[in-house]
């Protein structure tokens, strides 16, 4: 565990010293659920409710989407992608390390950094709409959005790294990520609530393990999820199928890799 500590905190430091960029995406995030806030202020002018939300749900549904999109959702499949591509992967196969836990290392670091920043800009929006702010009545409930955060980020890790690894067999894969990110994002509940959705989407998006993601957590701090354990039960099988999925193709396209470079 030692080397996978050591990995963890150079990147954290790392982060310290170039945290431009974060404080970019973490601006550009804040400006994307303020556009969203301002659309749904306007379109419950007329209406107390729309579905099984009001404004107050809608509100806190889009200031905890921008928590995840700090804390949980991963991006990391992009310099995964480019180390396969251009062939720096090749220095990985010589090391004594797991090139899947190491990315998990680095992506858990980032996230924590990420997530204390954005904490801070999540608390002041709290601050400033705490009158439309739906907050939970008790501790447990608290205890199982944590929980289901945590799911949530492994969950979203391994998704990314799946795409990532895509480099092994595709040789150009950028367009094809962006399809399966936004994809996966709005499957997820992360554009909108997926029981606003028709039946059949909700039963389409209920089968797949996306939603505990982001709805699912949501859900839970909402109160509006009746069965937290059964839908923790089920992340925590999806994780433990993808992780072996993982571990089988990486070691496909350990097999495959050519390190054509640029």
């Amino acid at each position: 565990m030692q080397k996978y500590w050591t990995v963890f905190r150079v990147n954290w430091q790392n982060a310290l010293q170039y945290r431009g960029p974060t404080l970019i995406s973490i601006l550009g995030n804040l400006m994307h659920i303020s556009v969203l806030l301002y659309l749904w202020n306007a379109i419950y002018k007329d209406e107390q409710r729309l579905g099984n939300y009001s404004l107050s749900d809608l509100i806190t549904y889009y200031v905890l989407q921008l928590l995840i999109n700090g804390m949980v959702l991963s991006y990391i499949s992009w310099q995964i992608g480019t180390e396969i591509r251009e062939g720096s992967f090749s220095n990985f196969l010589v090391r004594p390390i797991n090139y899947l836990h190491y990315w998990f290392t680095i992506n858990l670091s980032g996230k924590l950094f990420e997530g204390l920043l954005i904490s801070v800009v999540g608390l002041i929006m709290v601050g400033l709409l705490i009158d439309h702010i739906a907050l939970p009545s008790d501790a447990v409930t608290m205890v199982h959005f944590a929980l289901a955060m945590m799911l949530a980020g492994i969950l979203a890790f391994e998704f990314d790294f799946a795409i990532g690894i895509l480099a092994f067999w595709l040789v150009q894969i950028d367009s094809f990520k962006y399809m399966l990110q936004y994809g996966m994002f709005f499957l997820a509940g992360a554009l909108l609530p997926l029981d606003l959705f028709p039946a059949l989407f909700q039963q389409i998006a209920h089968a797949l393990p996306f939603r505990f993601m982001v709805y699912f957590p949501i859900q839970i701090f909402l109160g509006k999820e009746t069965q937290p354990y059964e839908g923790f039960a089920i992340a925590s099988i999806w994780i433990i199928a993808l992780y072996v999925v993982l571990r089988f193709g990486l070691k496909r396209g350990i097999a495959r890799y050519e390190a054509v470079g640029k």
